[in-house]
């Protein structure tokens, strides 16, 4: 029971939550206890990046699907094939059964649209509304909705929108319970052979509970970065490519610990490269990112600067340094 909500907490803000009642606010400058919240809620982003590109054929999510049953759950739900890839980013490893009386999920509209084949189709909104019990015991709750919307249903790769409409999801064991919802919408868009425009603008808001504590994160996105593939669009433009943020022109974040909230600037600093091609794997594929940095830089009213950086030397292997200093 325990494993699955751990499994669930690398996708989230967990280090934030866990630490927001233990060590006194220090305003001025980024705690450990802050560089490890924000490292957490930086990957919750980067997951879902990785959804964004993660491999959404038919042939993927059935490889998938011989490790655990969401992907086969979802297509008996009608469900889109990019939206397993979402609910897995946002920390959803189980869907009952279809008609399973505890459960309500439904695709508008349906039949769905997917002139291309791409797992995204033209238009389509799936609405949540389930409390049910997953392996181990855990409860599950999701409500809320997300949209998709192909740039062209005619081209695979042109693009496609995200929308979340409150979309909260939850998952309890043994005292604990994790609850994430998210707001707002990102999207990938072709600009020409050989470059991507994404756009996210979101909101990303943790609740944990361990026994009596609660406490509640929340991260706001505001940024457009390029993408451009290895294979200048030849093949499949998201099997490998680098995403940048320039340093010139950051994106901002605004992030919310308990009461404190600070605005933050964040770039890739050497850019980020994807590479879904060699590093995917079944129970990883979302966090397929080689080499490159984020640094995520706070400047107090007093102009103190602190800097967290996450770096990655291999397939999601990466480490995480507040000022350079490694965060524990």
């Amino acid at each position: 029971m325990r494993t699955i909500l751990r499994n669930l907490a690398g996708l989230t803000l967990l280090g934030l939550l866990a630490a927001c009642g233990s060590q006194p606010q220090t305003p001025n400058t980024l705690t450990q206890a802050d560089a490890q919240a924000l490292a957490e809620a930086a990957q919750g982003d980067l997951q879902l990046t990785g959804a964004m590109l993660g491999d959404a054929s038919t042939g993927a999510l059935s490889t998938q699907s011989s490790v655990d049953s969401l992907d086969a759950s979802a297509q008996a739900w009608g469900l889109p094939r990019r939206i397993n890839l979402i609910l897995r980013a946002v920390g959803v490893l189980y869907l009952p059964a279809m008609g399973s009386g505890s459960c309500s999920i439904s695709t508008t509209p349906s039949p769905l649209v997917d002139a291309d084949d791409d797992g995204v189709p033209a238009n389509a909104t799936t609405t949540y509304d389930c409390s049910y019990t997953g392996p181990g015991g855990t409860s599950y709750s999701l409500n809320g909705a997300i949209s998709l919307q192909d740039t062209n249903d005619n081209q695979p790769y042109s693009g496609y929108g995200v929308t979340f409409d409150n979309f909260r999801s939850r998952a309890s064991s043994d005292n604990r319970s994790v609850e994430r919802t998210l707001n707002g919408s990102y999207s990938i868009d072709k600009q020409d052979a050989t470059l991507f425009k994404i756009t996210k603008n979101y909101t990303h808001t943790v609740t944990k509970t361990v026994f009596n504590n609660t406490y509640t994160g929340s991260l706001v996105f505001d940024v457009s970065k390029t993408y451009a593939p290895d294979n200048d669009g030849n093949s499949n433009p998201w099997d490998a490519g680098t995403f940048t943020v320039d340093k010139a022109n950051p994106g901002s974040a605004t992030w919310t610990r308990n009461n404190n909230t600070r605005n933050l600037i964040w770039y890739t600093d050497p850019t980020l490269h994807w590479n879904r091609a060699v590093c995917q794997n079944p129970l990883g594929r979302l966090m397929n990112f080689d080499s490159g940095a984020k640094e995520f830089v706070y400047i107090s009213p007093a102009g103190e600067k602190s800097t967290l950086r996450i770096e990655f030397s291999g397939c999601g292997q990466f480490s995480v340094t507040l000022n350079g200093q490694p965060v524990e």
